[in-house]
């Protein structure tokens, strides 16, 4: 009797421990998909917040690089290393230059090369545009077509006179 009596304290004991632990699991699920969902919804009100802004300058990715074409925009291509002094320096101006503009339609996107940011991806893209250095600042026209190319730091009147060239 006492056996009985001890085996079935035990498999209550072992039986609410058990629920204990799935309830645990559950709030933690529920905790975690609500968190994805709340992240999920930042991330597609920034994307929307990106639509609603005509111009701007960010961080490569091919979905930004292909729906700038895609859309025919005026891009301003800054192939730069995590590594480069002068690269952060150009990266200043380079945003100011995209604080200032007020023409709609124009895309700056910052890709790296030649440091440990560089994807293959990255290196097709220079090769394409024939980009050989750090630092070097490509425009292309809205028919995808390189209307201006320098090497080196690019001061901030030039770097706006040639994308206002580039627009007209």
């Amino acid at each position: 009797m006492k056996k009985f009596v001890l085996f079935f304290i035990l498999s209550l004991l072992l039986i609410s421990f058990g629920a204990f632990l799935l309830n645990a699991f559950n709030l933690q699920k529920d905790y975690f998909n609500s968190k994805n969902d709340e992240k999920q919804q930042d991330e597609s009100e920034m994307v929307n917040d990106m639509e609603q802004i005509e111009s701007y300058y960010v961080d490569y990715t091919k979905e930004d690089y292909e729906k700038a074409l895609a859309e025919k925009r005026v891009l301003v291509l800054y192939f730069t290393s995590n590594w480069c002094e002068e690269c952060k320096a150009q990266d200043l101006i380079n945003n100011e230059v995209f604080n200032d503009l007020t023409l709609q339609g124009i895309v700056g996107l910052k890709i790296h090369i030649l440091d440990s940011e560089t994807t293959t991806e990255t290196d097709a893209l220079a090769k394409k545009y024939d980009v050989t250095k750090e630092q070097s600042v490509v425009i292309v026209d809205t028919d995808g077509v390189t209307r201006f190319k320098y090497v080196g730091i690019i001061t901030q009147e030039l770097l706006t006179q040639k994308i206002l060239e580039v627009k007209q």
